[in-house]
């Protein structure tokens, strides 16, 4: 009996250093409820819908989620080059009338480090996107050879993305972001040297084209060349530079939301992480840092309990869905207009 004893006493230790060593990452939580609402116009033409579905894991536990799909037929499914969850939601008639499709659930976020993820194999995550948004090599090997950067020191190529990326978004001279406090027209900027000018044109050539060459897109060519952009921007050159050293990154795909007690949510945000044998992996938000200057040293190495994290990866395979998907956050609809609101209270 004694022994017995001996042995359940040493296991329930065990058992709890193991618990602290997984979770010693973790700082404190949040409670919150999130809500994302897709509104659907009236239509006579096939429609589908897909939306990400945010998962528990190491640093988030989701619960009672909620799907209000009105008349679409609705299913969850698993897509295999990252395990992200999402909704395929359909209607072979279309829509009899407008509809809001309602996708609720709460949210346990922690604050977090450096996480060791058991299940996430490493390997998957150091080399280049298939279609290119993210390559390797070639001038990110220029960079890291000119600029004197290391795996050794990955903090610096943090720093350096930090200080050579500008935050930005303009759409044209009236928008908001072409003016001061984000652009201004007495600089130049990315390695091209370009002006605020040139970023709206870009923009607006791409949206005439086709083209990925403009912000918004994480393309880290463009990110390298251009050097205005948004947080997909920034993370996706981190993520080309320390890919290019062969150290695993990868790419999350969320939204923030900010310390009141609830709000509306504008927008997607978005972060990395890198993998250290032995360590785990370490999260950075270089975006953030660029827009709270004084907290760059806490965004490399540890992100805030304010954000939900509902996919990672790119080049995502979505059942039906006829091409790659760069990045899934927004819904993607085929066959309707639609409009797209989020919010969030706390609980």
């Amino acid at each position: 009996m004694y022994f017995f004893q001996l042995f359940i006493y040493i296991s329930i230790i065990l058992f709890s250093i193991s618990c602290n060593n997984q979770n010693k990452g973790l700082g404190d939580s949040r409670n919150f409820e999130f809500i994302y609402q897709v509104d659907l116009e009236a239509t006579n033409q096939k429609v589908e819908l897909w939306i990400p579905i945010a998962q528990t894991n190491k640093v988030q536990k989701i619960t009672n989620m909620y799907l209000n799909s009105g008349s679409l037929s609705c299913e969850e499914l698993v897509e295999t080059n990252h395990f992200n969850h999402y909704y395929y939601c359909f209607n072979d008639a279309g829509l009899f009338e407008s509809m809001t499709l309602s996708y609720s659930f709460h949210v346990e976020r922690f604050e977090h480090g450096a996480i060791q993820y058991s299940s996430l194999n490493p390997e998957n995550y150091d080399r280049g996107t298939n279609h290119m948004t993210v390559p390797e090599g070639d001038i990110f090997s220029d960079i890291l050879l000119d600029y004197n950067l290391s795996p050794e020191d990955i903090e610096a190529v943090y720093k350096y993305v930090l200080n050579d990326m500008h935050y930005g978004k303009p759409k044209s001279k009236d928008n908001m972001y072409y003016s001061n406090p984000w652009l201004s027209g007495n600089r130049l900027y990315g390695k091209k040297k370009v002006s605020r000018d040139k970023v709206v044109k870009l923009y607006q050539d791409s949206k005439a084209t086709g083209s990925n060459y403009t912000f918004g897109n994480g393309n880290s060519i463009y990110a390298c060349d251009i050097g205005v952009g948004n947080c997909t921007d920034y993370h996706s050159y981190f993520i080309s530079l320390l890919r290019t050293m062969d150290i695993p990154t990868r790419f999350h795909m969320g939204f923030s939301i900010s310390d009141e007690d609830t709000g509306k949510v504008g927008g997607y945000h978005c972060w990395a992480d890198f993998y250290v044998e032995g360590k785990g992996w370490s999260p950075v938000d270089i975006s953030e840092a660029d827009k709270v200057p004084e907290k760059s040293d806490y965004f490399f190495g540890t992100v805030d309990k304010n954000r939900v994290e509902l996919t990672t990866g790119r080049d995502l395979e979505l059942k039906n869905y006829k091409k790659y998907v760069n990045f899934f956050i927004y819904p993607l609809i085929e066959g309707t207009d639609f409009t797209k609101r989020f919010s969030y209270k706390n609980i």
